[in-house]
């Protein structure tokens, strides 16, 4: 009888001791489920990239005046699928979420696909007349990034209800003007109603 519990408190022992072990991720070095959904949403992140290389394309040929709120939107919208994973990651839905995840960044690269095809398009299909107008150099700024660096040129605005534009030069228009100096701007007046500016001359 004695050894017959002995026996028994082994077995139990024995059963604890399993259930106790951690997890483990498989003989093939298979990921846990979390990590498996992670890795599966990685592909979907590259949807984004067509969309916001074809709005660098279009803001470099077709520069927007306007491109604080347009560059804030493109932003927005690109962050937005990461900032939805990272909340279901701190929640531990993942799993729940996944499904919604890959939505919201399928949308998301439509979503810039669209603004990119609107600053192209805005500009392409642009019949307007082009405007020179004469503006004055208030400040020069660059900046530097592991792109490369990126001048500017704030002038006094022509337009209503404005006081200052920000323009995106080159180096060499960036070091003939002068601050105080006048310039000129070609200004177009966009298909879409969005103004953009052909050119900065120092001229």
């Amino acid at each position: 009888m004695l050894a017959r519990g002995s026996k028994m408190l082994r077995t139990l022992t024995s059963g604890i001791e399993v259930q106790a072990r951690p997890r483990p991720t498989g003989s093939d070095g298979s990921l846990p489920p979390g990590g498996q959904l992670r890795k599966s949403l990685n592909p979907y992140s590259l949807l984004l990239a067509p969309g916001l290389l074809g709005g660098l394309v279009a803001y470099v040929i077709y520069p927007p005046l306007d491109s604080g709120p347009l560059v804030a939107f493109g932003l927005c919208v690109f962050l937005l699928p990461f900032v939805l994973k990272l909340s279901s990651m701190v929640r531990n839905r993942l799993a729940e979420d996944v499904d919604r995840l890959r939505t919201a960044y399928v949308c998301a690269s439509f979503a810039l696909l669209l603004l990119s095809l609107l600053v192209l398009v805005n500009g392409w299909q642009d019949r307007s007349p082009r405007s020179a107008v004469r503006a004055t150099v208030i400040q020069k700024t660059y900046s530097r990034g592991r792109g490369g660096t990126s001048y500017s040129v704030i002038v006094s605005s022509w337009r209503p209800g404005r006081s200052v534009e920000e323009l995106r030069v080159g180096v060499r228009t960036y070091n003939n003007v002068v601050v105080g100096k006048p310039i000129t701007v070609g200004v177009h007046k966009g298909a879409f109603g969005l103004p953009w500016y052909e050119y900065v001359s120092s001229k």
